[in-house]
């Protein structure tokens, strides 16, 4: 694009850029902009393109499109000002469009997420692109953040609306993010208790869980589901995983700590053990005994731990 230099442009001949990301306009930051505005004026020109796609352009009567700056055009709009500077560029296609907000924003403060997933969307729609590396070089956000963005585009309207809703009402996306712990396998899996209820419910029981009932005390806990239903797996009590899930969904005060499988919560220290164990396995099969023939500190360190292993494999061969 090649930007044109600064001029005045009528309030009243903008309109907003129906690409932009930015649908929350939140007060408290807006009233600071809209101060700042009228003690020393809009000191960074919005950039705007021709709505008529012209090659002449006549600022004082031409219709132009917010390229970027809605917040200080809203700004200068309540303050009852007539222009407000701008900078003039070539209209872009849409997915530029929307990659140059993308790369505006990333270098100024972000977009709440849910509104982020939503032009996401319409770029990996337009673009015909869902590889998240190749996205996140697109909008230079990271892959984390395409990932994230992703599992709340898989969420009912009805939650996602939750995240766009005024600030006392708003979800933080954070609780849709950690439940997917639970929810994708759920989903991916098509698990009975999932099913019967369908995913609105599901999310609706767990969203009641967290706020009414406070059975789920922190988003977090849902780590530690997805840890008990990993460890059903690894001891193939699946169907004990489905009974205690449907139990714990139906009864308002249940807690994830009251759901009990024995062995499933073991699965996060299992994972560590194993990976501890291979390590030590590698470390010791290349031990040079006679390097540690005289040290008495590691003889005794490695006799305990010997002596420890035998003690809990004899008690895990008796309990089967």
């Amino acid at each position: 694009m090649k930007p044109g230099q600064v001029t005045n442009i009528p309030v009243t001949n903008l309109e907003k850029n129906p690409h932009n990301p930015r649908r929350l306009f939140d007060e408290e930051p807006m009233r600071i902009l809209r101060e700042s505005i009228e003690r020393v004026g809009v000191l960074v020109p919005i950039t705007v393109y021709s709505k008529d796609e012209k090659t002449e352009v006549d600022a004082n009567t031409d219709r132009f499109v917010l390229l970027d700056g809605e917040r200080r055009w809203r700004c200068v709009k309540e303050l009852g000002l007539r222009t407000i500077p701008a900078i003039i560029v070539e209209k872009p296609s849409d997915a530029n469009n929307i990659l140059v907000m993308f790369h505006i924003h990333n270098m100024r403060e972000p977009w709440m997420l849910m509104p982020t997933a939503l032009k996401l969307h319409t770029l990996m729609e337009e673009l015909k692109e869902d590889n998240e590396r190749k996205l996140a070089e697109l909008t230079k956000l990271t892959i984390s953040q395409v990932r994230r963005c992703k599992i709340l585009l898989t969420l009912p309207k009805k939650h996602q609306n939750m995240l766009l809703a005024p600030p006392s009402e708003r979800l933080k996306a954070d609780f849709f993010i950690e439940l997917q712990r639970i929810r994708g396998p759920a989903m991916s899996e098509k698990m009975p208790f999932w099913i019967s209820r369908g995913d609105e419910e599901f999310i609706d029981i767990m969203l009641k869980k967290y706020l009414e009932t406070h059975a789920i005390k922190a988003v977090t806990q849902f780590r530690k589901l997805a840890e008990i239903y990993r460890g059903s797996l690894r001891i193939s009590q699946i169907k004990r995983f489905y009974s205690e899930m449907e139990k714990f969904l139906r009864d308002p005060q249940m807690e994830i700590e009251d759901i009990t499988i024995s062995g499933a919560s073991f699965e996060k220290d299992y994972m560590e053990i194993t990976r501890s164990a291979k390590r030590l396995h590698k470390q010791l099969t290349r031990l040079d005994t006679q390097a540690i023939s005289g040290d008495q500190k590691m003889i005794r360190i490695l006799e305990s731990l010997s002596d420890l292993i035998r003690t809990k494999l004899e008690e895990a061969l008796v309990g089967k």
